[in-house]
């Protein structure tokens, strides 16, 4: 267990669980993505429109499973680790939707606030052009919740795992270990 309220097989199962259903929609997704793209324009009108609504904050939705961390809470800006590296998103962001990898999400209530930050083990996130971010993870928990040793003891035992895997899916469950324990190292070594 990495802590009272953040359990470490929980991240690496749900990461696992998460790329199975990805890959079994996939092409579903495929099919149906090209006719949804055809239904999307905008006019000046709407796009100025849509600036003018951002330009009063930033609401920030984040959820789990089983509970919503925030709750269309007012926020000034959320950094977010990406598949492609981190970013940053501020009221007026660019419409996006992202993969997010293992590793902490930033959140800034305030101005010049303090950041609280939460150790995800994966998920997606969405910004639209009314600045409403929405992040959906599996698992998170507090940096601060999280138990060091804990965290060296998994990494260990997820690396001999893929020393010793055999087989490919074992050798890819050990591998999505590894990453989840690296990026749970990191974010601990950061605070």
């Amino acid at each position: 267990k990495v802590s009272k309220t953040c359990s470490t097989a929980p991240l690496v199962t749900g990461m696992f669980r998460a790329s199975r259903v990805i890959l079994d929609r996939l092409p579903t997704l495929a099919r149906s993505s090209t006719t949804r793209l055809r239904h999307f324009h905008g006019t000046t009108y709407r796009l100025a429109e849509d600036t003018e609504k951002a330009a009063s904050g930033m609401t920030f939705t984040f959820t789990l499973p089983t509970q919503s961390l925030y709750d269309e809470a007012s926020v000034e800006q959320v950094i977010l680790p990406g598949i492609d590296g981190m970013f940053g998103v501020m009221p007026n962001h660019v419409s996006t939707i992202a993969e997010l990898k293992p590793g902490v999400v930033s959140v800034q209530e305030t101005p010049g606030g303090t950041l609280s930050k939460f150790f995800i083990s994966g998920g997606f996130a969405s910004i639209g052009s009314d600045s409403k971010l929405n992040v959906s993870v599996l698992e998170a928990c507090e940096i601060d919740d999280i138990d060091q040793a804990a965290v060296k003891a998994g990494l260990a035992q997820y690396q001999a795992a893929y020393a010793a895997a055999s087989e490919d899916i074992v050798k890819s469950e050990a591998e999505i270990g590894v990453e989840v324990f690296q990026a749970l190292s990191f974010a601990i070594a950061e605070t």
